[in-house]
């Protein structure tokens, strides 16, 4: 007996009392609990009633046939094997199950060990399956928990309730900001919570591709294509069919191939270079850019058709120094992040630093951050990341005192030190203090608002 199949339900459907008989003594011999059946329709209610693992059906039985039963099993019960029991006349038959999902097929006179030797690879069959499934799961919870957009800011979670609205949908996303804002992993967000979770993400820079390459890597291309096509490829749509394509930097992609990329997001099918066929596939695209689009389309290098089917869903991510309040937090979570990589013990930066970061710029953004903060912990060797830590570019910031109360307080004083500053200088114009903030106008008067700074122009300027 073995011990792995104590107690596994097994269900046997045949029509004739003494096969029924035989393999019940077989089976039960090697522990497993068996069911018997002597048509299709005592099979489904046994069926409904118990969580049947596997089931073992004649082919040939009056009003339902195995390969109805067969057909209704594996609607029903996905997960629940069957292995069908046929005469030599009717294999073809056995063969057209085969493709209707049974595991496998036994002709009848069979012998004990041959028996036990399918059922025991169908249940192992299923047993994988189940372990690959939870896997997936497994992984996907990870991926869920690693993948994070940090903040706490409006701004944060404003596109985070988008983020949560747009997953579920098909609908083609276009992400936009600056470099190193995180616009990877938004589209990484929304494949994770879409219902493509499962599938592959994957992502591409259509930047980094050269021109003479590119359409061969999203599209593939056949055998003597061109000079160096050697073999059949497959591009990067096959590649991610079932799930998401992220095109990165998608303002870079040539515009003789921007026509190309519209057929295939409008009609949902590829022709690989060299091929005068098209393949289907099935994927979600999300692109993103780090360019104004418009701007691209009013000066004629991006296809303003293009640009509308891509731009269903749009979700733009504000620059770093437009949500300051984010960056504790974020500080926060890199050192946590490098304390586990770099086996370091940092609980913290010093207020001489909070303030340094609070002060800078950041024009590479979010990606700035981080690395600034793993070289620091590279070189700190106590607890604290202090000014000495940071590089160089960081010596010469004027920093303001820290308030005594907390860190959003402190962004906020800072946040009203450095606008009244600002229009002190372009002597209240309140374009002029957007631009040299590296602010949108209507990000600037947004802060005034929040800030609690006279928002209206004075007479005769302009914004």
């Amino acid at each position: 007996m073995n011990a792995n199949n104590q107690g596994v339900p097994l269900l046997v459907v045949d029509d004739e009392q003494s096969v029924r008989d035989s393999l019940e003594r077989v089976l039960e011999k090697e522990g497993f609990q068996v069911f018997t059946a002597e048509s299709g329709r005592q099979a489904r209610e046994i069926l409904q009633k118990e969580p049947i693992a596997l089931v073992l059906t004649d082919l040939r039985m009056p009003e339902i046939s195995g390969l109805d039963l067969l057909r209704q099993v594996k609607k029903q019960y996905p997960d629940t094997e069957v292995i069908l029991i046929t005469g030599h006349g009717t294999i073809e038959k056995a063969v057209e199950a085969m493709k209707e999902g049974a595991y496998d097929f036994i002709t009848k006179p069979f012998k004990r060990a041959e028996i036990l030797r399918a059922v025991n690879k169908a249940l192992e069959k299923q047993s994988l399956a189940r372990e690959n499934r939870l896997l997936k799961e497994q992984l996907k919870s990870s991926f869920e928990n690693k993948i994070q957009f940090i903040g706490k800011s409006k701004q944060a979670h404003e596109i985070m309730q988008l983020v949560d609205r747009v997953a579920p949908l098909p609908s083609t996303v276009l992400i936009t900001g600056e470099s190193g804002t995180g616009k990877e992993i938004i589209a990484r967000m929304i494949h994770m919570k879409s219902p493509r979770a499962g599938k592959r993400f994957v992502a591409v820079n259509c930047g980094a591709i050269s021109e003479n390459l590119i359409e061969s890597e999203l599209f593939g291309h056949v055998k003597g294509a061109f000079t160096g096509a050697i073999r059949d490829k497959e591009g990067l749509f096959k590649i991610a069919s079932g799930g998401t394509l992220f095109l990165d930097e998608i303002s870079t992609i040539p515009i003789n191939l921007q026509v190309k990329l519209l057929r295939a997001l409008e009609e949902h099918e590829i022709m690989p270079v060299g091929s005068t066929r098209t393949i289907p596939v099935d994927v979600r695209i999300i692109a993103a850019s780090n360019r104004d689009l418009l701007k691209e389309v009013e000066e004629g290098r991006f296809r303003e058709d293009l640009y509308y089917r891509l731009n269903v869903i749009g979700i733009n991510i504000p620059p770093l120094r437009e949500r300051r309040e984010d960056i504790p937090l974020l500080v926060d979570y890199f050192i946590q992040k490098f304390n586990r990589e770099l086996n370091k013990n940092v609980r913290g930066v010093s207020h001489q630093v909070m303030q340094m970061f609070l002060t800078y710029q950041w024009k590479g953004n979010v990606r700035e951050l981080e690395n600034a903060i793993e070289r620091a912990m590279i070189l700190c060797d106590g607890d604290q990341i202090l000014p000495e830590h940071m590089p160089q570019n960081f010596a010469n910031l004027e920093v303001q005192p820290m308030v005594k109360s907390g860190l959003k307080e402190a962004v906020m004083a800072f946040e009203k030190s450095q606008i009244l500053k600002t229009l002190e200088i372009v002597d209240g114009d309140k374009k002029a203090a957007a631009k040299l903030l590296g602010l949108s106008i209507s990000s600037l008067y947004r802060k005034m608002s929040e800030l609690g700074l006279d928002v209206k122009e004075p007479a005769g300027k302009h914004s």
